[in-house]
């Protein structure tokens, strides 16, 4: 019986470089303006609203249209809805995720967020708990304390934890992620700050 495995990879270079690239036991899943590793990916995650996308503030590559529309012919490419002009681009299949993977996301009554998706790996993430993935890999995503992708680690952490309660074998490289890592720097305590080496059990 064949094992589904999916390999999400991040632009970080700490441990991008260390993803199954060329294993062919798994697949690759990424975003299209990754200028190093886009040629060697199965699947592409655009999740960006495409108005925010066509404006500079967007700081793609030059080529980047040119790339969705004509370089990639060969794996999908998931956005908010398909583009005639992007002949690979899928709709994010929105309902079916949301149905499986948030059905018992907790919420309170009077709050209107159904679902959980803080960045693009959060989109993948989710899209290969619901594929029925055997083992999923994160590499290059390092959610880095004091940079802005730390907003993004409660949100990877819950999918996490989520795929493992479905019996997903979660897979992290041997490198310097700080993903579901805890940091006790500078934490507040009373008045004042402290760097715990001890705190709640964990030992640094």
């Amino acid at each position: 019986m064949d094992v589904k495995q999916i390999a999400i990879c991040g632009r970080s270079p700490t441990t991008q470089w260390m993803a199954p690239w060329d294993d062919p036991a798994w697949e690759c899943w990424g975003v299209p303006w990754d200028a190093g590793y886009w040629a060697k990916m199965d699947r592409f995650f655009e999740m960006h609203p495409r108005a925010d996308l066509e404006t500079p503030a967007a700081d793609r590559p030059d080529d980047y249209w040119e790339k969705l529309r004509e370089y990639i012919d060969w794996g999908s490419i998931y956005m908010h809805q398909h583009w005639d002009d992007i002949p690979c681009s899928v709709a994010y299949p929105f309902a079916d995720v949301n149905a499986d993977v948030f059905a018992t996301f907790p919420r309170a009554p009077w709050d209107d967020q159904k679902d959980f998706y803080a960045s693009s790996p959060a989109y993948a993430l989710a899209l290969a708990i619901h594929e029925k993935a055997d083992r999923i890999g994160l590499w290059g995503i390092d959610c880095a304390i004091g940079s802005e992708f730390a907003q993004e680690h409660p949100n990877l952490a819950y999918l996490i934890g989520f795929a493992q309660g479905r019996g997903i074998e979660i897979v992290l490289p041997q490198g310097p992620t700080n993903l579901l890592k805890y940091d006790g720097t500078n934490t507040a305590f009373g008045t004042g700050k402290r760097d715990w080496h001890l705190k709640y059990g964990y030992l640094k």
